[in-house]
């Protein structure tokens, strides 16, 4: 009999280690690719179409098709392999519940029909279950994926123009502070919520059929409710609060790149195609760090569902390692 892990990353990594390896690769692959498009645009421009070669703007386009297709291939390949992990690693985990809570129990537990919460049990073995899971598929390769596309192009970036990739870097920079501070109260409401879910399944197990058939509902359930209601409210509101704040401050980003950058052109500093792979170097910077804020939420809030799913565990063990 095997301990679980009290990390959420060790659970993970432990069930489905390969598939992990296969994931993380797809994803590496994937990074070099991630400047080749602005690059191209930027080649496409300033040096096709302002010399006027119709054979260099052929090669370039043809190219650019065969980096857009190997991209397509590598993420569909990459999603697929996440897809598979979570849905392997919720039927893991529904296996540990069961394994921890009925199989594994203690003898001494005698009267173990009224022990065992089945309210918690069926919450577990669902939602609970399901959300944690379908984190498992891109816990590594998602930040990794994330981080390293953000790396390459702002390295890209940084490497045509330093001071434009400056303007663009500070302007997203007061994420790294507004995410964390909303993301910890959303993680304290979303455990609240999950405990009072548990809660309200608990009590419609344990009150008599008798006693809810054609009656009003009880007023632990009336009060429940709204608890429950009040807690979505505030998680509703804190999250849209912070997508509203971080999705003004990546639209900032391209006036600062294009009023700057349009007054370096003027200037003759430096040419129009290189603001167009600015631009949409942008709009590719502006995925991953939406994605980078999502992983930061999913990881906090994983960590938080698989502790709050350990303390409904009578006992810490597990027989389902190679489940």
């Amino acid at each position: 009999m095997s301990k679980m892990p009290t990390s959420v990353y060790r659970y993970i990594f432990q069930r489905s280690k390969w598939q992990q390896v296969v994931v993380i690769t797809l994803t590496i692959a994937l990074l070099p690719l991630a400047p080749v498009p602005l690059e191209l645009q930027r080649r496409l421009l300033d040096d096709a179409v302002a010399n006027k070669d119709l054979d260099l703007l052929f090669k370039l386009g043809l190219f650019y098709l065969a980096a857009m297709l190997l991209s397509a291939a590598l993420k569909f390949a990459m999603r697929a392999q996440r897809e598979l992990i979570s849905a392997n690693i919720v039927r893991k985990l529904r296996r540990s519940v069961f394994l921890a809570i009925y199989t594994n129990a203690p003898k001494e537990r005698e009267d173990l029909t009224n022990e065992v919460n089945e309210g918690a049990v069926v919450s577990m073995m669902g939602s609970e279950v399901e959300k944690l899971g379908g984190f498992a598929g891109s816990a590594i390769s998602g930040p990794l994926f994330e981080l390293g596309t953000l790396t390459v192009v702002l390295g890209y970036m940084f490497w045509v123009e330093p001071l434009v990739a400056s303007i663009a870097l500070a302007l997203y920079s007061p994420q790294l502070v507004i995410v964390p501070i909303f993301q910890a109260r959303m993680n304290r409401l979303a455990q609240t919520k999950a405990l009072k879910m548990r809660e309200l399944g608990n009590m419609i197990v344990d009150t008599p059929e008798d006693d809810l058939l054609r009656s009003e509902p009880p007023q632990k359930f009336n009060d429940l409710v709204e608890k429950i209601l009040t807690l979505r409210t505030k998680f509703i509101l804190t999250k849209n609060v912070m997508k509203t704040i971080n999705n003004l401050l990546i639209a900032l980003g391209p006036f600062g790149v294009i009023s700057y950058g349009g007054y370096l052109v003027i200037q003759g500093d430096i040419e129009v195609g290189v603001i167009l792979a600015f631009v949409s170097g942008l709009e590719r910077l502006g995925s991953p760090l939406r994605e980078l804020v999502g992983s930061y939420s999913q990881i906090t809030d994983a960590r938080m569902r698989y502790a709050t799913l350990l303390e409904g565990f009578p006992e810490k063990y597990d027989d389902g390692l190679n489940a």
